[in-house]
């Protein structure tokens, strides 16, 4: 990385997460490591992409196939992440799923929500918490007809699961897949303003080091000797070469060519 480069890389993203823990950010810290399934999503499965239904790809602007980011999200976290989303190590299911992860995370960024419980087909609610010291602040089932069963989720564990699965993933791919794909391109201002001056005080020191130097008188003469020459040959080529032409033009007239 450059001095007057300061990308964002993917491994940024999740110290940021991680120092958003730290301070007690949970907005920031949740926003942030819901992302994180969207990149590694697109990096694990490029083929999952948009289509139409006759099974066309939907294609960008630029006539690429355009990512369906919600079903390569749902896809990585089930796969990859849900390991790291069980309460105990014996549990043969996470506590959560790829499916309402993905809808955490399109209901939080995009209008400051939390889970959406309203399907009428949902038998298992979950909720945010903080504070807890658990990855599950409480598991209250009513007893109803319809046997719904709420979870509220501690956002501080869950972000930190989140950390270590999308690290446990870069670390098992990273040396067959590309990771810069997915780097924010930021410049640093004050560094590359730093740099221009540098170079700037250098060329100024070149130039003076070079005024220094004592050139010979002789060599000075033939350099001012050449000069004369150069001007005055461009002088004569700017004269004679209208002149020249002139007397042809007058000659073929007369010759009547």
């Amino acid at each position: 990385m450059s001095q007057d480069n300061a990308s964002f890389t993917f491994l940024h993203r999740i110290e940021e997460v991680e120092l958003n823990i730290e301070d007690g950010r949970w907005q920031s810290a949740l926003a942030l490591a819901l992302t994180l399934p969207d990149i590694c999503g697109g990096i694990a499965f490029p083929e999952i992409v948009k289509r139409y239904r006759d099974g066309r790809a939907v294609l960008d602007r630029n006539q690429r196939p355009t990512r369906d980011v919600g079903n390569q999200y749902i896809r990585w976290f089930n796969t990859y992440a849900a390991p790291f989303f069980k309460v105990s190590a014996q549990d043969i299911s996470p506590y959560i799923c790829g499916e309402r992860c993905w809808q955490l995370r399109c209901e939080y960024l995009h209008q400051n929500k939390g889970f959406a419980n309203t399907e009428d087909n949902t038998s298992i609610r979950f909720h945010l918490g903080v504070n807890c010291g658990t990855s599950v602040c409480q598991l209250d089932r009513i007893s109803s007809a319809n046997s719904l069963t709420d979870i509220r989720i501690d956002i501080e564990q869950f972000c930190r699961r989140m950390c270590r699965a999308v690290r446990a993933y870069y670390e098992a791919v990273h040396t067959e897949k590309d990771f810069n794909l997915y780097n924010t391109p930021v410049l640093d201002f004050i560094k590359a303003s730093q740099d221009e001056k540098s170079n700037a005080m250098i060329a100024i020191m070149v130039v003076d080091h070079y005024k220094n130097i004592r050139i010979p008188g002789w060599m000075q003469a033939c350099a001012s000797g050449v000069y004369m020459a150069i001007i005055v040959v461009l002088a004569v080529l700017m004269f004679a070469i209208p002149l020249v032409a002139s007397i042809i033009v007058n000659i073929r007239y007369v010759l009547g060519i």
